[in-house]
């Protein structure tokens, strides 16, 4: 027994079996699939099922990276060169410069520490108080009508 649902009514609605029976239905919106998930051409007729639709997207979005370029697969695999072996350097190869110099110290700049040390002192004056309102005045205050 699937999900079924009592509505305010009291009638039991059986949502796998709305499902099942509305799987042919075209869905609403731009995708052009129906319920089930197939892929729908010209008149809504099925131009790939879901499990093609799927396998699809499964070959495009394998866990393990693929070298092979997209779309053209095997044939440019055979036609390509085979590779040059690749030389690993070796020590001979690198020279090595002996320097008795240390790097000079170079300030990052636009870190929380440089705006932390560069800190302002900020003074702020005080305002005068205003003088007291004269409820009786027209300047302000709340009058009647």
């Amino acid at each position: 027994m699937g999900n079924v649902y009592k509505t305010a009514h009291g009638d039991q609605i059986d949502i796998d079996m709305l499902r099942l029976s509305n799987e042919e239905v075209i869905a609403v919106g731009n995708m052009r699939t129906n319920a089930r998930g197939d892929e729908l051409g010209p008149g809504g007729k099925v131009v790939k099922t879901r499990a093609q639709v799927m396998s699809e997207y499964h070959k495009l979005n394998t866990p393990v990276a693929d070298d092979t370029p997209i779309g053209e697969g095997a044939a440019l695999q055979s036609k390509a060169p085979p590779q040059q072996q690749l030389r690993q350097p070796t020590a001979v190869d690198t020279p090595v410069v002996a320097s008795s110099e240390t790097p000079a110290y170079v300030k990052p700049r636009g870190s929380f520490a440089g705006a932390i040390a560069e800190q302002k002192e900020i003074t702020q004056e005080l305002l005068e108080p205003e003088a007291p309102r004269n409820p009786d005045s027209t300047t302000g205050g709340v009058q009647r009508i």
